[in-house]
């Protein structure tokens, strides 16, 4: 029978506070990381946002896959150039809005260079002749013309992000019983039998992570007031 109790679990309310600094909702170190050249850094940032770029190039401008991966490196190539231009001031500066404007500046320029994509029905703002210029002025529009294209994948990623903080914050077998149990909806016999664990340290288990995860995932809504993130576990 495995302990689900180590030192890990028993922050204090300083140590814990210590953790959630290294995940902001905009992961202000990753990003730092990358301007500063760090490779490791930068595929993880890859990783994590390329998604965003695909489904916003997808479903919000019908980008085919090849124009999408187009998108995709054209958009991580101007973050990587102008990265030093976005400065995380909370409640003002969201890297959320910073990024929806680098996506959509792309797509608007590549659309103007694509002769198939001339005969595509514009999004509504761009069709109205707003300009990347305009978008450079007006952040918060931008990010209000993704509305849900963009946030549906954004909500994807800050919920990893919140999983990434959870799973620092509790010993390695906890985590694996809430991820099994709570996220994936495993039944509580196989997640005991494959981590060597009773029911009751299950439960204890899943309740714990759900409430740090609730505490997160709070958090990440105070940041950011249009996020609107919110997760029930499976079970």
């Amino acid at each position: 029978m495995k302990n689900l109790t180590p030192e890990k679990q028993n922050f204090s309310e300083k140590e814990a506070k210590k953790v959630s600094q290294n995940y902001p909702t905009t992961r202000m170190s990753l990003i730092e990381k990358v301007r500063n050249g760090d490779e490791i850094s930068w595929t993880e940032f890859y990783e994590r946002y390329a998604p965003v770029i695909r489904y916003v190039g997808s479903f919000r401008y019908h980008f085919n896959d090849a124009e999408c991966d187009e998108l995709i490196q054209n958009t991580m190539c101007k973050f990587y150039d102008t990265s030093g231009k976005y400065t995380r001031r909370p409640g003002i500066a969201k890297f959320r809005t910073y990024f929806a404007t680098v996506i959509r500046s792309q797509a608007i320029d590549y659309i103007r260079r694509n002769a198939r994509l001339q005969e595509v029905e514009l999004p509504e703002a761009v069709a109205g002749g707003v300009s990347p210029e305009d978008d450079e002025k007006n952040p918060e529009f931008i990010a209000r013309a993704c509305d849900e294209t963009f946030m549906h994948e954004w909500r994807m990623a800050l919920f990893q992000d919140a999983c990434n903080e959870l799973r620092d914050r509790v010993s390695e077998t906890t985590y694996q019983a809430f991820e099994m149990y709570a996220v994936q909806g495993r039944n509580a016999a196989s997640v005991c039998d494959a981590l060597g664990i009773t029911t009751n340290q299950l439960y204890v288990a899943k309740n714990r992570c759900l409430n740090i995860l609730r505490e997160i995932i709070a958090r990440y809504n105070r940041d950011d007031e249009d996020l609107h993130l919110d997760w029930e576990p499976r079970q």
